[in-house]
């Protein structure tokens, strides 16, 4: 044993895009004599004990050998040369990406004699990656809270959760987003097998397969090598189950029930906690097909939950609906008098011929109210439905001893419906006006490995991913508005339904949501690396080609959106002492508006991504890895050439239509090109192409990395690393430019405040031959391309023998990133708004910018315990600074990322929206022991028996607080502050008042106020979740399992953020919190 000598290396240079290595792991050494001297032609067989599938090497004239491409799993190791006594490894685990070095020291003596050794957990020697892998011990006996395997990445250090309603929240079905070392939840790349489950549109995961298809979990969070990119985030990554030469399977359901849940902290003490059920059910199938060869894999996990959700909202009591006032401030007639004397309604009611048909129907479909008075008169209580299923189906064949190939298609369907509307979205909708939400992802992956010689190696893959669904109303194709004689909105049956009406406040808006979306997107990966061993250079050379095809629609605002104020039932013109529901009962609108076309695009782009890498041992015990990667990824554009920008750099503005190289536009554009408020040309006259962006071809990712084993004692490593990551934004983004004139426009039709009558009616508003100011939503033309610089020092420790700890700095910068900005903002100051806009013809509108900057800073402190029979466990506590000037490209609850004052961006440097300084997380997977000298029944009951949780604490997340009016008389769109006279955060920390709100005051007039961007730090958070499991034999080779799990045990309360709008009732007040203690119940048959 003392002749073995032991190094173990994970390479730690993998990750992302490029897909080698993603799905198995790698293997090398060195095979020497006990005098040091070098043993070319050696003998090495690597046996998976699962399958029993044999791969076999020799080593090269410098005594090396590699396994450039083994299936994860579990191993044993024998190497064997003439004259020499085998040497044996056993239980050796490799997992995804990971790069092991085991060196043999053979000893003289019969070849037929063997030395076995059984490898450890320790130290990684050679890595300069961060990285965290779970095996399916730990997927599988962890709690996972609705079984999500994405919320693993959160025992991981530097990860965290994004603010509620980050970009692609709304869609975010298979999995929660996460925050990987200080870059933003759009940046990480989501693959299964390898092969990519991003869905580029909104850069969120869209294929879930069942926690029990699941092999292993990992998590790369940098510094890994240039074979991998596409993101500037972490590659998060899931290895799905292959068959072994055994048939096995299962079957399971997970029940919850209110019943075993307590009381949220806000929650009435005399009410039952509202009713919930939630089962997951499903099983798995796999065995072998041909002996040591061909395996198979199937999974299906579905779940059916229902949650009640209650409501509250202000409705028009029964004698409002028929225009009965009686008993409230007088209403005018506004078709009566002279002079601008309105006569008043006779006993405050309004004439039943008078109503509008249109009120008059869609007001049937609203519920009487059950409490009294006019405000928060509704109580409503509806059930939250969502059904997910998900497929996954894999094959696996060892064709022959040189080639290796596997077959994967995954299908993920989830479909739930809001009563209340989306919660992300900050939208409230009344019964019977709710919100489907949908995804209908399907993945594949095919993969063909080759070896041509012991050192070279060819690996092929082939993915493809189909993403359909977005989100819808219930009442899609209701044809209301031909029926009740509205004019001027959608025809269109895919886009009908029910107008919005709103009242100022007065009462809840009436009718279906006004924005949504679909999307029916794919796109196909090719991948091609080759792995070149030459003594102790490991060269990889590899190309990766995809190609997307988005088709999103986005008809926001077809169905008509009708305002109403108390404006025209007042006294007299100008005046605003009438009623806002009466107005509406007379079908008198203060504004209408309507979108105007459907943005359908047909969009395209592809990628081809190039790199080389050199591993380099380059002695023992110091390796070195550099690498160059290549990255060109085409600038989106409409294959029908639907896209407009508006550009600004031009006196006056413009707008830039795409067209082909002569010029031509979509005819498409025609109907609303007389509305175009300013003077165009096409793309082909500006100079531009049809993508309306800068092409910036080069794309150049350097990485580099170290791993230095200290002298003599091989347990301590010394590693870093640097890379640069470029990022590809969501593509989402990129679309906006199809919602533009001459493709699409918001129509607005507003009414003089001082008219004496009413111009328009609810039914004609949206016929006037006028779009009102035009607004946009648009790109900066000069595209630059986001990169992040990531470094890191990290040295790590080996314990014991499965014991490590490890302490790490890391450090990040980003450029380039892109941001949300406002533009035709006019500067602070008296007077009408849009005379003083840069360009008056157009309203404010938002634009994507690509210079956001962003800042980390990181220290870790982690100990693991690994490949120990009795107790695995994994703490971590992360400190952590993230600084930029936007957390997101979209508003979340935290903030608009809207900057206060557009032409001073660099006054938004703040810590970020996500930013916790402190995070701890201890996970753990404890065998119970079995008791001993009992009596059989008691060995029975007490045996077998396995607890696993994780404890979360961390500090609080900062947010920002705005004002609602407009002291700088600069219109809507940017967010105003207010000023701040000392620290918000030195506050009483109390539901009723959580930050000092004392220290807000209100600008002055004209002028920004000077609180500074997430000037107050939110709450925190402590949280343990435990699982309790048995498994009892029923019979050979079969086991039922039961399985106990409580989130939040303690039943801590961890409170939302408070109100962040100044002067406004409940300022500083916390008004919910996250789930308390819920519980979850469990059966598995496993065979």
């Amino acid at each position: 044993m003392s002749a073995f000598s032991r190094r173990i290396a994970l390479f730690g240079l993998c990750s992302a895009v490029v897909v080698a290595q993603m799905n198995t792991g790698e293997i090398s050494g060195r095979i020497k004599d006990q005098l040091e001297g070098l043993i070319p032609g050696a003998t090495i067989i690597a046996e998976q004990i699962g399958t029993g599938q044999k791969f076999t090497a020799s080593t090269n004239t410098a005594g090396e050998y590699l396994f450039a491409q083994l299936p994860v799993g579990r191993y044993s190791l024998k190497a064997s040369a003439p004259s020499f006594m085998q040497s044996a490894l056993s239980n050796l685990e490799i997992h995804a990406g990971e790069k092991l070095r085991y060196d043999f020291t053979l000893q003289l003596g019969a070849e037929n004699q063997t030395v076995t050794i059984v490898a450890d957990g320790g130290v990684q020697l050679e890595s300069a990656e961060i990285r965290d892998v779970l095996d399916n011990r730990q997927v599988t006996g962890l709690p996972l809270r609705g079984r999500q395997f994405l919320d693993l990445a959160m025992l991981s250090e530097g990860v965290v959760r994004p603010p509620g309603g980050t970009r692609g929240d709304a869609l975010q079905q298979a999995g929660n987003l996460v925050n990987v070392l200080g870059q933003r939840s759009g940046h990480n790349l989501y693959l299964v097998d390898g092969v990519t489950a991003t869905d580029e549109y909104y850069n969120n995961m869209v294929i879930a397969p069942s926690v029990d298809s699941i092999d292993e979990f990992a998590i790369q969070k940098t510094s890994y090598a240039p074979e991998f990119g596409g993101k500037s985030g972490a590659v998060i990554n899931v290895i799905t189950r292959s068959g072994s030469d055994r048939f096995h399977g299962s079957l399971f359901e997970f029940v919850r029930n209110d019943v075993f849940d307590a009381k949220n902290f806000f929650d009435s003490p005399f009410a039952p906690i509202p009713p919930f059920q939630q089962n997951q059910f499903g099983g798995s199938f796999g065995g072998p097909i041909r002996k040591d060869h061909t395996f198979f894999f199937l999974g299906y996990e579905g779940q059916r939950a229902r949650k009640s959700l209650t409501q509250s909202f202000s409705v028009p009591t029964e004698a409002m609906r028929i225009g009965n006032f009686a008993g409230l401030p007088t209403l005018y007639d506004p078709l009566s008098g002279a002079g601008g004397q309105r006569m008043p309604f006779p006993g405050n009611r309004i004439p039943l011929q008078l109503l509008d048909p249109a009120a008059t129907e869609i007001l049937s479909l609203i519920p009487l109210p059950n409490l009294p008075g006019i405000g928060l008169n509704l109580l409503e209580i509806q059930k939250q439905r969502t059904d997910t299923n998900a497929y996954n189906a894999r094959l696996d064949d060892r064709i022959t001893d040189r080639d290796n190939t596997f077959l994967r298609a995954s299908i993920f369907d989830a479909r739930q419906f809001d009563p209340f509307g989306s919660g992300v979205l900050q939208e409230t909708l009344l019964p019977g006006f709710g919100r489907f939400l949908s995804t209908h992802s399907i993945n594949g992956a095919a993969g063909w490995t080759h070896t041509f010689s012991p050192n070279v190696l060819n690996e092929a893959r082939f993915g493809f991913l189909t993403v359909a669904g977005g989100q819808q109303s219930p009442n899609a194709g209701n044809p209301f508005a031909a029926q009740t004689g509205i004019q001027g909105v959608t025809t269109n049956p895919q886009d009908m339904g029910y107008p919005q009406f709103s009242f100022g406040g007065q009462f809840t808006t009436i009718g279906d949501p006004a924005l949504f979306t679909f999307r029916n997107n794919r796109d196909f990966e090719f991948s091609d690396n080759v792995i070149v061993h030459r003594g102790r250079h490991t060269v990889k050379l590899g190309a990766y080609l995809m190609n997307f095809n988005l088709q999103p629609v986005n008809p926001n605002g077809a169905r008509g959106v009708f305002s109403f104020t108390p404006r025209w039932t007042s006294s007299a013109p100008g005046l605003a002492d009438g009623n806002a529901f009466a107005d509406f009962l007379l079908r008198d609108p203060t504004t209408a508006q309507v979108g105007l076309g459907r943005a359908a695009l047909n969009a395209n782009a592809n990628w081809a991504h190039f790199y080389a890498q050199d591993n380099w041992q380059i002695t023992p015990n110091l390796k070195i890895d550099v690498g160059l990667r290549y990255e060109y990824n085409q600038n989106m554009s409409d294959a029908n050439n639907m896209f407009s920008a508006v550009d600004p750099s031009v006196q006056g503005g413009r707008f830039v239509i795409a067209s082909n190289s002569a010029g031509q536009i979509n005819p498409a554009a025609t109907a609303l090109l007389p509305f175009m408020p300013l003077p165009y040309v096409t793309s082909a006259a500006a100079g531009w192409n049809n993508s309306l962006l800068t092409t910036r071809p080069l794309r150049l990712a350097p990485r580099a990395g170290f791993a230095w084993n200290l002298p003599k004692n091989w347990k301590t490593v010394l590693r870093g690393g640097f890379g640069i990551y470029p990022n590809q934004a969501a593509y989402s983004i990129i679309t906006n430019l199809g919602q533009n004139l001459p493709f699409f426009v918001t129509k607005i039709v507003t009414s003089s405040a001082t008219a004496a009558t009413p111009p328009f009616t609810t039914e004609n508003a949206l016929t006037a031959n006028t779009i009102g100011a035009a607004g946009a939503s648009n790109v900066n033309h000069n595209f630059k391309i986001e990169y992040n610089q990531v470094w890191n020092l990290n040295i790590e420790r080996e314990l014991s023998r499965s014991t490590t700890l490890s302490i790490a700095y890391i450090g990040s910068r980003t450029v380039h990133a892109d941001s949300s900005t406002v533009l035709n903002v006019p500067l602070p100051g008296p007077g009408a708004i849009a005379p003083r806009r840069p360009i008056p013809q157009m309203s404010q509108f938002n634009t994507i910018r690509w210079d956001g900057w962003a800042g980390y800073h990181a220290m870790t402190v982690t100990a693991k315990r690994r490949l120990a029979k009795d107790l695995t466990f994994d703490a971590n506590w992360t400190w952590s600074h993230s600084i930029d000037d936007a957390s997101d490209p979209g508003t979340t609850l935290n903030e608009t990322n809207l900057p206060q004052n557009v032409y001073n961006t660099a006054s938004e440097k703040a810590s970020s929206s996500f930013d916790h300084r402190h995070r701890v997380v201890v996970s753990f997977i404890y065998q119970i022991p079995q008791p001993q000298r009992m009596s059989a029944w008691v060995r029975t009951l007490a045996g077998n028996w396995q607890a696993g949780g994780y404890f979360t604490a961390q500090s609080g997340a900062p947010f920002t607080v705005n004002i609602s009016s407009d002291q700088a008389n600069i219109g809507p769109g940017p967010a105003q502050r207010p000023n701040a006279s000392g620290d918000p955060s030195n506050g009483p920390k109390t539901p009723n008042e959580w930050f000092n709100t004392a220290v807000f005051s209100l600008p002055a007039l004209y002028a920004f106020g000077n609180a500074p961007r997430n000037a107050v730090i939110g709450p925190g958070l402590e949280e343990l979740d435990v699982s309790l499991q048995k498994e009892m034999p029923i019979r050979e080779a079969v086991r039922l399992q039961f399985r106990a799990e409580a989130y939040n045990l303690l039943n801590h309360p961890n409170f939302n953020i408070p109100n962040r709008t100044a002067f406004t009732a409940n300022f500083g007040a916390i008004s919910s919190a996250q789930d308390s203690r819920q519980m979850q119940f469990a059966l598995k048959l496993m065979f």
